[in-house]
């Protein structure tokens, strides 16, 4: 099938709204940013269903991150899409302020063998796999260029 199918969602107009009320984009930033939402949620589906893999957003994909809290807050858009296209909910779970100093500890203490660089080399490897070279160049490499972490700042209304 192909994944056009699994990114149509009713109403999605009001989560670009939304997420135009909250951060000075253009629609059609927007809309791109929406549109890649999308392609991590499904490919998160995948991953936990066929690999066994928490797919995660880090710093790089924060613009992502973003633009899934808008969705969420539209609960009834969100949950008919979920239900609709993968037939559960997907459930967002932050990393606790615990659990990212522990990360950082281990990465620390494990310079050699670090756990994080396996994590990210499984996801870097999964998204390549399902959704190609080009989505994981535009994660990891156009979409961090553009929005950092101070630049998402800025451009935040409220």
């Amino acid at each position: 099938m192909k994944l056009e199918k699994y990114l149509d969602c009713e109403n999605e107009e009001l989560v670009i709204e939304g997420f135009i009320d909250r951060y000075n984009v253009s629609e059609e930033e927007a809309r791109e940013i929406f549109f890649e939402t999308k392609k991590w949620l499904w490919l998160a589906n995948q991953c936990i269903n066929k690999e066994g893999f928490n797919l995660f957003i880090d710093g790089p994909l924060l613009i992502i991150d973003e633009m899934w809290h808008t969705f969420i807050l539209y609960t009834s858009v969100y949950t008919k899409f979920c239900k609709k296209q993968f037939n559960k909910f997907i459930h967002h779970h932050p990393t606790s302020k615990r659990e990212q100093a522990e990360r950082d500890k281990l990465i620390r203490e494990n310079i050699d063998a670090n756990p994080y660089e396996a994590i990210i080399e499984k996801q870097y490897s999964l998204i390549y796999d399902y959704l190609g070279a080009e989505t994981l160049l535009k994660w990891y490499e156009a979409i961090p260029q553009k929005y950092t972490a101070s630049y998402i700042k800025q451009i935040r209304k409220y």
